[in-house]
């Protein structure tokens, strides 16, 4: 995606999720995260993981889900507490999902990012469902996001919130057969790279939505 074109398509798909977002639901499902959880790599958004997880939420329940989508391209960890969750502050849902922490593996600092991770699941709700990283298959990035998972899911188990299995699940299907689980980018997921996803928040948001029910 080049930058002449990158900032149109990106409001383009904000706007498609403000739509949604307007679409009535006797559930609410809130997304926070960053570009993964906006669908970056699909023209569909019901093929992204927060879409995929919406309609987990809605046929295991049978009733019906609004999605507001609060991610933002980009963001890391501290742009999800500075900009997302101050717009959750006026939402009472009964799914969240987070996503957050791979834009910051660009520059990992351990005792930075703990810190603000801990700062992040201190102010969520008791039924939140949290992912740790995905998997950057090779190089240095890798390894940091090995320990920045290790982290993530050891804080959320200290804050007894569930956690997706996000790096696990595509750890698993490293080496050559996951290239079309990549988008034209080779970064952000493709259609398929999404139902992956999907998989590791499965298990806790269909004990979340059977709890709903």
């Amino acid at each position: 995606m080049t930058a002449s074109l990158r900032t149109p398509w990106l409001e383009s798909r904000r706007a498609a999720w403000r739509r949604r977002a307007q679409q009535l639901g006797e559930l609410l499902y809130v997304a926070l995260g960053d570009s993964a959880a906006q669908g970056v790599g699909t023209s569909d958004l019901d093929a992204s993981y927060v879409g995929l997880l919406a309609a987990r939420l809605q046929r295991t329940t049978g009733r019906s889900v609004r999605v507001v989508n609060l991610s933002r391209y980009g963001a890391r960890v501290k742009d999800v507490i500075d900009e997302q969750l101050p717009q959750l502050a006026g939402l009472t849902p009964d799914l969240l999902t987070v996503t957050a922490g791979a834009n910051d593996m660009r520059r990992f600092d351990r005792d930075e990012f703990g810190a603000e991770v801990e700062l992040l699941l201190g102010a969520l709700p008791s039924h939140a469902i949290v992912a740790d990283l995905p998997c950057f298959h090779f190089g240095p990035r890798e390894l940091d996001a090995v320990i920045a998972s290790r982290m993530i899911a050891d804080r959320v188990r200290a804050h007894r919130l569930a956690l997706a299995p996000l790096h696990r699940v595509t750890e698993f299907r490293r080496g050559w057969g996951s290239f079309p689980d990549f988008a034209w980018d080779q970064f952000h997921p493709s259609a398929r790279g999404y139902r992956v996803w999907e998989s590791a928040f499965a298990g806790a948001v269909t004990r979340r939505a059977r709890a709903l029910s």
